[in-house]
């Protein structure tokens, strides 16, 4: 790959999560401030000109849900709500599982069933509904099929029903992108499930969760008709989020009780006794206080946007796209001959019907190890690729698909796992897995940067194109029914952008291997026994006196104080929202270089082509009304800062091309808590980070010199404090506590990776080593470098050539 392909990749946004949310278009984005801008929208629920305005646009927008899914206010309803999730709470609150709502003596309540694949809000309604009362029942994917495959009907369909049953699916599983079967709904309708209960006679409605389904599907309601219906309009059409619908057929309403009542829902309340009367509507009786009426307003550019093209056409469209990517994974091999993916898949991509537009894997080793779903996060990250890893709020799908049992769950959840966290291998197991999603406005070349930064990072070359035998047969069959969707220039799957790169052949255990470590002299300190390393000594000191910005380096010493080294991390770049600045989403900011100038008081700010400023060292801020408190948040962690004033603002935000950036200073009585209460400047971790140059030598001779990677730059990369020399390669992974001159650390543990370190900090090229590198010769663990925190809070110093202890 030429290096102008790289900076082509690094400067373009691959988009491959619509199954999360879809992108908003231009025209979209346009016509909605326009309308805003041009309009004035009242609350509807006052009296008067704006409001009745209003009123009628919500209405007409009701109707435009319903045309859109060939339906009309005759047989559905339109209740509008925050998302799909809050319309599957309404029906789990307020479906009645009882058959006569008036006849209290009735013992008798239904069931609730569901799909074992379904989205953790569906799982949510499980524990409302068993609360109530309801019989809780679970289908395993086998199951269902088998169940419906039987078409057995209830043979007491009648009024003597005793009670009320539920049955909630998705029309698309939002983990391999299978379309379950809507004829279960009318299958549902005529008792197909009551084999699964122990109450035959009851009478069933279906929920279907259709909010991954409609973004790329017809939903056709004329003809499948289920009782529920939930959307989120974001997943379909990008902009607003905030809003969504639960349909509800008419002739089924009355399932719905309805407790609470807010603004607009009542006719008439007292507020001195107990007693109102709800609105005979249905959507005014469960649309509770104000509707998000400018979302809705904004809906209308949304439809439009859909209206120049066909629901089938987009289906047809993101399904080719997924069918090639699956194929072309499917065929994609090490130079050993074993697999780069596990697929994980419920159809072979040969059907659009029954299969949607998503793509989920794993990638393998060619020692047939698991490639951890954060190392491929963060380097699908440097080729500006965003892709969705884990479980997807969808735990039952990805218990199934990976081969979970309960039990490894539950370990897996005491040794760390969480929903959205990390943990993404445990015990050499994945314990979720990476999802490619297209939408309407994804293109063939979305298909081929996945395939670019999967080939790139993670196949031993040279790579093996394992071909089926039916698959000379397939490409033609392919290229007569789908040339069409990519303008007459169909794909030839045999010829992938594989690049040249030979793996450089190391061994897997070399961290163990590193230990041999020299007897050196011993003292005692704190009871424990501190060993010197030969000749191990601090080599070179640095400071980043701005978050995120380039390093000063010092030349011989430099004070400690409570927070780690004076100055360091004492300032960050702050949006006008209070979001911090950092070089993963702004590269540009290592070349941001900070001078201290102790004798003067000031601290410089240099970058390229502006004039240097200067700033004061000193907080002269803390009580200046001119200067403002200023919060933001990092890693998670509120923080707060002075404001520096508005003549570093603007030299920040024409240097930066960024408007309305500020500068704040910490603040030395809002200091950031970390753990154990240790105090912290705008770090993000620790007080510390200690870098081994032989670690870093050792890593960089592993690197491959056919790149564009430069090697004499690549300490910078990691950004450490202190820079350590003398010592094995990864001796400083074994160490609890280390002394350096007269100053004692805790050893905190080592330092995550991510795609940071793939920044030169003297140029701000992006390339994908070291992290690859790093990943591979440690099977996915990210991780490089030990954080420290100082155990004394005397005021002393580092010098440069200090001896460095170790226990």
């Amino acid at each position: 790959m030429t290096r102008t392909t790289c900076m082509m990749i690094y400067h373009c946004e691959c988009y491959v999560d619509h199954a999360g949310a879809t992108l908003y278009s231009d025209t979209q984005i346009k016509n909605v401030g326009a309308d805003l801008h041009g309009c004035l929208y009242a609350n509807p629920h006052s009296l008067g000109i704006g409001s009745l305005s209003t009123q009628d646009i919500i209405e007409r927008m009701r109707y435009r849900i319903l045309s859109h899914f060939n339906t009309t206010p005759d047989d559905y309803s339109v209740i509008f709500t925050s998302g799909a999730t809050a319309a599957l709470k309404i029906i789990a609150e307020g479906f009645r599982f009882k058959a006569n709502k008036n006849n209290e003596t009735t013992r008798c309540t239904g069931n609730f069933v569901y799909v074992q694949d379904n989205h953790t809000s569906v799982l949510g309604m499980r524990d409302v509904a068993a609360a109530r009362g309801a019989k809780v029942i679970c289908l395993d994917h086998n199951r269902a099929f088998r169940v419906f495959s039987q078409h057995e009907t209830s043979r007491d369909l009648d009024e003597r029903q005793s009670s009320n049953s539920l049955f909630v699916y998705s029309a698309q599983c939002n983990f391999s992108g299978m379309k379950y079967p809507l004829k279960w709904i009318e299958d549902t309708h005529i008792g197909v499930l009551s084999s699964v209960v122990d109450e035959p006679s009851t009478r069933w409605y279906v929920l279907l969760d259709a909010a991954g389904f409609v973004p790329t599907n017809n939903l056709d309601l004329s003809n499948f008709k289920p009782d529920f219906v939930c959307v989120s309009f974001y997943k379909i059409f990008g902009y607003p989020t905030g809003i969504g619908a639960l349909l509800v057929k008419n002739s089924s309403s009355d399932i719905l009780e309805k407790i609470y009542y807010g603004g607009g829902t009542v006719d008439v309340a007292l507020s001195s006794e107990i007693f109102h009367k709800k609105r005979p509507v249905l959507h005014q009786r469960f649309e509770d206080g104000t509707v998000s009426f400018l979302s809705i307003v904004s809906l209308k550019y949304g439809f439009e946007i859909l209206s120049k093209l066909t629901m089938d056409k987009i289906s047809m469209h993101v399904f080719s796209l997924a069918r090639v990517l699956y194929h072309s994974l499917l065929t994609l091999h090490h130079c050993n001959g074993e697999p780069v993916v596990k697929l994980y898949s419920d159809s072979d991509y040969e059907d659009h019907s029954t299969q949607g537009g998503i793509v989920t894997f794993n990638l393998i080793r060619s020692n047939g190890e698991y490639v951890g779903y954060m190392e491929v996060l963060n380097m699908a990250a440097l080729f500006k690729i965003h892709l969705r890893t884990g479980c997807f709020c969808n735990p039952g799908a990805c218990q199934r698909h990976l081969s979970l049992s309960t039990k490894e769950i539950l370990r897996n959840y005491e040794a760390g796992y969480t929903c959205g966290g990390a943990a993404d291998l445990i015990n050499g197991k994945p314990t979720g897995a990476v999802r490619i999603s297209f939408g309407y406005m994804s293109t063939v070349q979305d298909v081929q940067t996945v395939l670019l930064m999967i080939t790139k990072c993670f196949v031993d070359k040279p790579c093996i194109r394992k071909f089926p035998q039916w698959w000379e047969e397939y490409k033609i069959r392919v290229h007569k029914k789908y040339r069409h969707f990519y303008n007459s220039n169909i794909i030839d799957y045999s010829i992938l952008p594989i690049t040249n790169i030979e793996k450089n052949i190391a061994n897997n255990n070399l961290r163990n291997n590193y230990h041999n470590k020299s007897e050196g002299d011993c003292v005692r300190n704190s009871n424990k026994i501190i060993k010197q390393v030969n000749k191990c000594t601090l080599q070179r000191l640095f400071i980043y006196p701005i978050k995120s910005c380039g390093a000063y380096e010092i030349i011989d010493s430099w004070n400690l104080n409570s927070k780690g080294l004076e100055y360091d991390r004492e300032w960050m770049i702050i949006t006008s929202s209070g979001t911090c600045l950092t070089q993963k989403h702004y590269v540009n900011l290592c070349l941001l270089k900070p001078i201290i100038s102790k004798k003067q008081g000031i601290m410089k700010l240099t970058y390229p082509g502006m004039p240097t400023i200067q700033i004061p060292l000193e907080n002269t801020y803390e009580n200046s009304t001119e200067h403002p408190i200023c919060q933001s948040r990092v890693c998670g962690s509120r923080v707060q800062g002075i404001d520096c004033g508005s003549e570093v603002s603007e030299w920040l935000s024409l240097a930066l091309g960024k408007p309305n950036l500020r500068l704040i200073q910490q603040s030395d009585e809002r200091q950031k808590k970390g753990i154990n209460k240790t105090e912290l400047s705008f770090s993000s971790q620790a007080q510390y980070l200690a870098i081994n140059e032989t670690s870093v030598s050792w890593l960089v001779d592993r690197v491959s010199d056919n790149t564009d990677f430069n090697k004499d730059t690549t300490i910078h990369r990691f950004r450490g404090n202190i820079i350590i020399k003398g010592c094995d390669a990864f001796d400083e992974m074994q160490w609890e506590f280390i002394r350096i001159g007269n100053n004692n650390f805790k050893v905190n543990g080592p330092c995550t990776r991510c795609q940071m370190i793939c920044i030169d900090q003297t140029t701000g090229q992006k390339t994908i080593e070291p992290l690859r590198t790093l990943a591979e010769e440690f099977h996915g663990k990210l991780t490089f470098g030990i954080y420290l925190t100082r155990l004394e809070n005397t005021q002393i110093k580092l010098k440069i050539g200090d001896q460095i202890y170790y226990s």
